[in-house]
């Protein structure tokens, strides 16, 4: 019979227990989205749209410049989020159908809502991400290198994350080019942050405690995120100034409360990120391995809050900038 084990300094949980646990939460959250749709979809949509940019990020850091991680590590937790984001979008389109059908489980049988759901932004959002996870996946399980497979990886990537602009506001804020433009340089700037916040946290660990190889890692990523970091702005502010009918409504509009909720959180990241680019970064490049050691529980700390960043996310986009 497992038991909990006490070390010290560390309380050990497990696996069949943390297995029993995850299985409670995911079937008390199936039984209260079945009784209430509306909050199957959401989950649904969150759960999609934090695995789905972790996919993509991911995928887009270990083909280019980014860090590098392990490759058994990346490619099997890319494959894993790449399922999940899968299972995740075509079980929202099931949530969305009982939504629109009103009508209980019922509503799945119910060919008009079906319709409706499927001929509509979140149908099309969804078939898309899925081609995009397929390729990722493929991406990430096939030995290919060269030019061409990454390429088809990127193509990947950038398709997943650009279905999320196919639902939501970008299909009801104009003038539509400005709206696509800033959408898809802050959705990918995104996933390159905290997919490469996860590939250099595998890199590091990769790198078993070698100091020239985790300064070299974490330099090359400091310099990368100053170009990211200023396209995930540029592109946040842009989609405020469109979406939001006057400076008033970050107060007055719940859209408006949540997305300063969203800004101060990317405001207290941004802090973070530059402590860890003027301060930390060069210490650790220089050796000092107190340095690389906060370095990595700041990334924790940042991934953790990009994730809740993302989670606010899925709830901003299923509010009305307007009200």
């Amino acid at each position: 019979m497992s038991e909990l084990r006490a070390t010290p300094g560390a309380l050990r949980v497990p696996p069949d227990a943390a297995a029993a646990a995850a299985g409670l939460v995911v079937a008390a959250l199936t039984a209260a989205s079945l009784l209430h749709p509306e909050l199957g979809l959401y989950v649904t949509q969150a759960v999609g749209l934090v695995t789905g940019i972790l996919a993509a990020g991911l995928v887009l850091s270990m083909t280019t410049s980014g860090p590098r991680p392990a490759a058994p590590s990346a490619t099997s937790l890319v494959a894993t989020l790449a399922k999940v984001a899968f299972v995740a979008g075509v079980c929202s389109l099931g949530f969305s159908v009982l939504t629109v059908a009103g009508n209980g489980l019922r509503g799945l049988s119910d060919g008009l809502a079906r319709d409706v759901v499927l001929r509509g932004g979140d149908g099309q959002s969804v078939a898309v991400r899925c081609l995009g996870l397929v390729a990722v996946s493929l991406s990430v399980r096939t030995r290919a290198a060269g030019r061409t497979a990454r390429l088809f990886a990127v193509a990947g990537a950038v398709t997943v994350a650009g279905s999320f602009l196919l639902a939501g506001h970008t299909r009801t804020h104009g003038p539509a080019v400005l709206v696509v433009l800033c959408a898809l340089a802050h959705v990918l700037a995104a996933a390159a942050w905290v997919g490469g916040l996860v590939a250099l946290a595998l890199s590091l660990r990769a790198a078993h405690g070698d100091q020239q190889v985790a300064a070299m890692l974490l330099t090359r990523f400091a310099r990368l995120m100053s170009f990211v970091l200023t396209t995930l702005l540029a592109g946040g502010v842009g989609l405020a100034v469109l979406y939001l009918p006057e400076p008033a409504a970050l107060v007055q509009t719940a859209y408006g409360q949540v997305l300063l909720i969203k800004l101060a959180l990317v405001a207290g990241l941004l802090v973070i990120s530059s402590a860890n680019h003027y301060r930390l970064v060069p210490l650790a490049a220089s050796g000092k391995a107190r340095a690389v050691q906060v370095l990595r529980t700041n990334i924790a700390v940042e991934q953790i809050a990009l994730i809740t960043v993302l989670l606010i996310t899925a709830v901003l986009m299923r509010q009305s900038p307007g009200g």
